[in-house]
């Protein structure tokens, strides 16, 4: 008994551990409303303050949230009291200025010194923000000609017949006192331009930015509920810009349509891919049991070539929306691609890294997880950077550090968290560099110093980065294919190295192709060229009983030692079930029609497991059904001895946990079974829902059901702290107590 109590005890213990690295996190007295950043500071808002903190946060300055006295009263009286509360906080790197705006009855705004918070620049009365600190508002830096504003919305005021233009939703104001009607003024040459919504109480904006000449605005519309965006063309003034309104429905995602959106982020890099500008959002169908609420997707937003609404947007319109009907219709934007579905998606950063699109999201239950997509829009596995000890939500806005591009700012309820985008020094070579699969770091072969794995920008030159290939869900760094030439008289072996090369230093590459007899080559084979080299012999030297072969392979100062069987393809014959496929592309052969052959595969052939996925089993198993799995919710550590049960379980060989996108794939032996139960260990795992299958001995997986990972036990306290020794008698307490005292006396 004391045992198993003291197993309990580390247990818990070990649940307290905060299992993330690398990560620095300051916590605030209050929860993060909002965070924003510059290129020598981060700017955090609470209920109460605001806080500068340089960007590994060394250095604190807090500033208390001012009391504004109104005009014309010292002190507000009880029923006119309107606490101040940021709503809008905006780095003007420009300007050398940080913008805050926040409730206080028609609102209050400050310009405060960018390196210096307590410095107040200009303070003013201004209706730049919703007045009521639970009502949408957005910001942000525009340019427009020659000047620069602040695209500002907000709902319409709460507080009736007392506060001025309180029913524009969108207007362009000024951030200079210079400017014509000076700062924060929303007047223009000869009118004061905005943008009307035509249902505004339970209107919701989620994001905006410019970019090169167009605005692009993203909301949440009560209407049918769907997704807005309007945009707008950056013309010579206020006015001109705002009447250029167009605007269009953002659709999510095909039959499972997901109707509001939560986060967002623009891509960034040269006007988007083929001067496209793409944008990435998280949407959600709001059904929290769906174990795929929410999607991330990929959109074209260029500006469009189509004809203008005119101004008769069904939801938007310039200034007085009585003037037209609101009956146009908006053209809908379908995705370009949906790249991650997960139960409670948050949050969403993107960044590009060469041809590579990398995604930082946060997520309901208290992770950052990076996810990396190709040019075709394919993901590769996401790994988990960091997961809370807890559920603590993800707050919906990340940034990533504009000055070292490493590290992403994410908050969590009070604390503001600092997370590297790799550990890329901890790999020490090529190839277990190139096994973590991240496009943020390569090998830097050094000719000067020691080669190491690093950033791309810590590889001086004339060093070579050697990072993965533009493919993703590579399994292997080499692979390799075997084709018989048309007489049938000579084979050739072509091995790929799955690399891609930066940089201008030289890089070495060889190959040599042997075996026990010797060199394997003809003199008549191919010159290595990176990342290919190909070995021509005669067919004879293959034997019916297969042939070894050794390659070693040279890049830079690295060598790579591959062992291949080759095996003659027609005599790879049998069932066509997903292991013979598997065995027969494994051999470097083709497999079409169900059958393995010589014919040579495509040079973008899908992977062994995409192939072999579908392939059907000729043995006759009956197939297993699922009908529960105990436990079914558990800590992200696992739990041993599992039990399944269900139908046609006597074959089943294993049990394969299957993360996201075919990813994170596990599997645990199984013993105990009969044909209505069996049990297994289920490993540890990520945060989220996994699906579950039985494998049978021909490597069909049948059967489906769903495991959850949740977060661990969390620490908070132990009661009682102080108990007994013992009680009267013999009796002794369980030892799960942390201190203890004399016994009472006994009568």
């Amino acid at each position: 008994m004391i045992y198993e109590m003291r197993a309990v005890f580390w247990g818990v213990l070990l649940a307290c551990v905060d299992w993330s690295w690398g990560q620095e996190t300051h916590s605030f007295d209050g929860d993060v409303r909002d965070f924003a950043i510059g290129d020598s500071s981060v700017y955090v808002v609470t209920d109460d303050r605001l806080f500068q903190l340089n960007h590994d946060f060394t250095k604190v300055i807090k500033r208390d949230n001012p009391n504004v006295v109104y005009p014309n009263q010292e002190v507000p009286p009880s029923d006119e009291t309107y606490p101040f509360k940021v709503n809008i906080l905006l780095p003007f790197i420009k300007n050398k200025t940080l913008i805050t705006c926040g409730t206080t009855k028609c609102g209050y705004c400050e310009i405060l010194d960018l390196n210096e918070i307590s410095k107040s620049v200009h303070s003013e009365d201004s209706e730049v923000g919703s007045l009521d600190p639970g009502d949408s508002t957005i910001g942000f830096i525009v340019d427009v000609g020659k000047n620069s504003y602040i695209m500002a919305g907000r709902l319409k005021s709460r507080v009736r017949n007392k506060c001025v233009n309180s029913d524009e939703l969108l207007v362009l104001r000024n951030t200079l006192d210079g400017q014509k009607g000076g700062i924060f003024s929303q007047s223009d040459e000869s009118a004061t331009p905005y943008i009307e919504a035509r249902q505004k109480e339970k209107f919701q904006f989620v994001d905006g930015f410019q970019s090169n000449s167009h605005i692009y605005v993203f909301s949440n519309v009560p209407k049918e509920p769907q997704v807005r965006l309007i945009w707008f063309k950056s013309e010579n003034n206020k006015a001109n810009t705002l009447k250029s309104l167009e605007g269009a429905t953002l659709k999510c995602c095909g039959i499972m349509e997901r109707r509001r959106l939560l986060s967002s982020s623009v891509i960034q890099g040269s006007g988007g891919l083929h001067g496209q500008v793409l944008w990435a959002g998280v949407f959600t169908a709001g059904n929290t049991s769906d174990p795929i609420n929410t999607m991330l997707a990929i959109y074209n937003i260029s500006h469009s070539t189509g004809p203008q609404l005119k101004n008769d947007d069904p939801d938007f319109c310039y200034e007085d929306c009585a003037k037209s009907s609101g009956k146009g219709t908006t053209p809908e934007l379908q995705p370009e691609a949906v790249v991650f579905k997960y139960s409670s998606m948050t949050s969403v950063l993107a960044v590009r890294h060469n041809s590579w699109l990398v995604f930082f999201i946060g997520t309901g239950d208290g992770q950052l997880i990076k996810l990396a997509v190709d040019k075709a829009y394919k993901p590769a596995c996401p790994r988990v950077l960091y997961k809370s000890d807890d559920d603590r939500r993800v707050f919906p806005k990340m940034h990533l550090d504009p000055v070292d591009r490493k590290h992403v700012y994410m908050a969590l309820r009070n604390q503001l968290m600092r997370v590297p985008v790799a550990q890329c020094s901890e790999h020490k070579s090529l190839k277990d560099c190139w096994s973590a699969q991240d496009p943020f770091c390569g090998w830097c072969e050094s000719e000067n110093s020691k080669s190491r794995c690093s950033f791309q920008d810590d590889c001086l030159q004339p060093s070579a980065w050697i990072s993965i290939s533009e493919d993703s869900q590579q399994q292997n760094m080499v692979s390799y294919q075997v084709e018989k030439s048309s007489s049938g008289e000579k084979i050739t072996l072509t091995v790929k190295v799955h690399l891609n090369v930066h940089g201008t230093g030289s890089l070495t590459f060889t190959c040599h192709f042997f075996n026990t007899r010797g060199d394997l080559c003809d003199r008549t084979s191919p010159a290595p060229a990176l990342p290919r080299c190909s070995c021509l012999f005669s067919s004879d030297q293959l034997p019916a009983e297969g042939l070894d072969v050794t390659v070693e392979i040279r890049v830079g100062k690295q060598n790579l030692t591959e062992k291949l069987m080759l095996t003659n393809c027609s005599d790879i014959t049998g069932p066509p079930t997903s292991a013979l496929c598997s065995q027969c592309m494994t051999a470097g052969c083709s497999w079409s029609n169900d059958a393995c052959s010589w014919t040579p595969r495509s040079a973008n052939s899908d992977s062994i497991q995409d192939v072999c996925r579908l392939s059907q089993s000729g043995m006759n198993y009956s197939e297993p059904v699922i009908v529960s799995i105990v436990p079914s919710v558990l800590s992200f550590h696992g739990r041993n001895h599992a039990l399944m049960t269900g139908k046609n379980l006597h074959h089943v060989t294993r049990v394969r946990i299957q993360g996201h996108m075919d990813c994170s794939l596990k599997e645990s032996p199984v013993w105990n079974h009969t044909g209505s139960s069996l049990t297994f260990h289920i490993p540890s795992g990520d945060k989220g829902s996994v699906s579950v299958c039985a494998v049978l001995p021909d490597g069909r997986c049948l059967g489906k059901a769903t495991v959850t990972y949740g977060s661990s036990p969390s620490c908070t306290g132990l009661t009682p702290s102080t108990t007994w020794a013992r009680l009267c008698g013999t009796t002794h307490l369980p030892l799960n107590t942390l201190t203890s005292q004399s016994r009472p006396l006994c009568f």
